[in-house]
């Protein structure tokens, strides 16, 4: 029986394609083996920053930031908050602001302790923690998906485009901020504005710190990523992986013609 036949036969009986489940009758996430809660933070620290849309969702997420980020990634992630809703007011195309600025909250929370997992990416964790945040909060499950694909994929080239604008928008100033692209197209005085607002203080030296204590005790989640030249430059002798050799040492051998 061919491996592309619509059926298979199993030891006990026949599976027909009605016994299949398919991709659309499932729930659209797994959810993670072991879940991080996601706390509620104190009223008194529940308020949206001057330009932030001023809801629930958003003073929620203030206050988690407040209570238990630190003032690098506070103000970080308030800057890829104003420079995404500055590239989406760009393109002249409807976005949520409101969600964007949740996942500007959310993104790096995965490279807290708090919301770290063992052996998810950092990006993962931040992604599980909005998604938490957002259900806690009866949001619906498409707007959720935006924000956890916006969140998983802000670190990861070449998908972002081609999802819905909240992701593309996310990534983007997550770029600016980090490595400075699109820095020169960017309007200079709220440029200036934001960076006064919210300063870089020796960012980018306290942020490569961030990121490594982040995932130092699970260097091998960065395998393949940008954050493994982190992990490189920092830890001594660090032995990265090569996809080249891994292909060449797999234990499938050559077929012969």
């Amino acid at each position: 029986m061919s491996l592309v036949d619509s059926t298979r036969q199993t030891p006990n009986r026949l599976v027909k394609p009605t016994d299949v489940q398919t991709a659309d009758s499932r729930p659209t996430f797994r959810r993670p083996k072991i879940v991080l809660p996601v706390p509620t933070p104190a009223l008194k620290s529940q308020k949206a920053q001057p330009g932030v849309p001023d809801t629930q969702l958003t003073r929620e997420a203030t206050g988690l930031l407040h209570e238990f980020s630190t003032p690098l990634l506070f103000n970080h992630s308030h800057r890829v908050f104003f420079w995404a809703n500055e590239l989406g007011r760009q393109t002249g195309e409807p976005f949520d602001a409101e969600l964007l600025f949740v996942c500007a909250a959310f993104h790096d929370l995965g490279l807290l302790k708090k919301f770290s997992s063992d052996d998810d990416r950092f990006e993962v964790d931040s992604a599980n923690a909005v998604r938490q945040f957002l259900e806690h909060h009866d949001v619906p499950p498409t707007r959720i998906q935006v924000a956890w694909d916006a969140i998983s994929l802000h670190t990861t080239p070449g998908i972002a485009a081609y999802k819905p604008l909240e992701v593309e928008l996310l990534y983007n100033g997550v770029g600016l901020d980090v490595l400075g692209i699109g820095y020169e197209h960017f309007p200079e005085d709220l440029r200036k504005k934001v960076v006064d607002e919210y300063p870089r203080i020796n960012f980018k030296q306290e942020i490569a710190k961030a990121f490594l204590g982040g995932f130092e005790h699970k260097t091998q989640t960065t395998e393949g990523t940008c954050n493994e030249d982190i992990r490189s430059y920092f830890i001594r002798n660090y032995k990265r992986s090569n996809f080249y050799e891994q292909i060449q040492y797999s234990p499938f051998e050559n077929s012969q013609r």
